[in-house]
């Protein structure tokens, strides 16, 4: 099979070569411009490899002359067969123009690639696991410098040291998609020391597969950056034994110092002391990635339309997860008639009100009463204001 792939793909090449020099195969139609025109005439006064290059990915690819001349500087072909070859790969692997076209503005330099021996056994081995086209366009058009590592001494041993982490192809493929310079970077680089870090701090293996399988990302840095984020969560109290350590110590990768001082200003703003903020980052993580207006909308509904204390909130994080007008809005409509009409007696404790699912919301605020019809209404209605 991939000998034949192979032997084909190359026999495309100079197919194409011979009898295709506008590149009817794969090609943009451009306007034509003066600054274009007078490229073509440069490149046919100056007949070199790069003004080849560049002329063909200003005819191809869509390039503008200068981004073309650029990346030329880095190509070695002087005819259409090897880059032609390269896209009939692509195309074959189930690639779309755009998808192709992406990977090549991205990083041109993948025309040069050898296509025998530098793609088609990175395509294949990634089949072999269990990727499909998709999988393999969606990790190749977000970090081409993939198709350029050793295969052997690299990208099999990533695949391969994720998957023993990991115990799965199906999360291996999922964690490249994540983040794609997984399968870049060897395992001793970034991967490993992070989680030999995570294992010396005592986070459980299946927590740190966990994190690895859902935020590979976090991972993927200096290994003492990691260790000092590892640090601050734990001094907050965070035991590396619960599954709310590894996401906070996501969380405190992905916000920037800035991010986390501004946050914790919002905060404060409603009388959260900083040992509340972390009191409430060690329950719920995510409290920390919610943006500020999502913050100020959520703190001042439940403090001023549902007299909540801030304190509550500080103890019950959870409660900033759902949206205002899909979630607190139209419940807090419903139960405010309920209670109009001394249907219910006292309200609600706040976080089943509001973090119950929308069967259970349902079966205990709207179906038990006579009044059915009318709460459904009432909060459809409201519902359907928020979209």
């Amino acid at each position: 099979m991939f000998y034949f792939l192979s032997k084909s793909v190359l026999q495309y090449g100079r197919h194409t070569a011979a009898v295709s020099p506008t590149h009817k195969h794969f090609s943009f139609q451009l306007s034509p411009s003066t600054i274009t025109i007078r490229f073509f005439i440069s490149t046919l006064e100056n007949p070199n490899k790069h003004s080849f290059a560049a002329s063909y990915l200003i005819s191809k690819f869509g390039f503008s002359p200068e981004s073309a001349l650029s990346a030329s500087k880095h190509l070695n072909f002087t005819t259409t067969e090897k880059p032609d070859s390269v896209i009939h790969i692509f195309k074959h692997y189930g690639f779309s123009q755009v998808q192709t076209l992406k990977l090549v503005k991205k990083y041109p330099r993948v025309l040069s690639c050898n296509p025998e021996k530098t793609l088609l056994p990175k395509l294949e081995f990634f089949h072999s696991k269990g990727m499909s086209n998709n999988d393999i366009a969606r990790i190749l058009c977000t970090y081409p410098h993939i198709l350029v590592r050793s295969l052997e001494n690299c990208i099999t041993l990533n695949f391969n040291f994720l998957g023993n982490l990991l115990q799965s192809n199906d999360k291996t493929i999922a964690a490249a998609k994540r983040y794609s310079p997984i399968l870049y970077h060897k395992p001793d680089r970034f991967l490993k020391p992070c989680i030999d870090i995570l294992e010396e701090y005592g986070v459980p293996k299946k927590h740190i597969a966990s994190l690895v399988h859902r935020w590979p990302r976090s991972v993927m840095m200096s290994p003492n950056y990691l260790r000092r984020i590892v640090e601050k969560v734990r001094e907050m109290g965070c035991d590396p034994l619960k599954p709310q350590f590894t996401t906070a110590v996501m969380v405190m990768s992905l916000l920037s110092e800035s991010g986390w001082e501004r946050r914790l200003g919002v905060y404060k703003s409603w009388g959260w002391s900083e040992e509340d903020v972390h009191a409430a980052f060690i329950k719920e993580p995510w409290c920390m990635m919610t943006s500020d207006d999502k913050i100020m909308a959520v703190m001042d509904f439940l403090v001023n339309n549902m007299d909540c204390e801030p304190s509550f909130i500080v103890k019950n994080p959870y409660l900033l997860k759902p949206g205002l007008k899909t979630t607190f809005i139209p419940r807090a409509s419903v139960v405010h008639f309920l209670l109009s009409k001394q249907l219910i007696e006292t309200k609600p404790n706040l976080v089943t009100l509001f973090l119950c699912s929308e069967k259970m919301f349902l079966e205990k605020f709207v179906y038990r009463f006579e009044e059915a019809p009318q709460l459904l209404k009432l909060y459809g209605d409201q519902s359907n204001l928020s979209k």
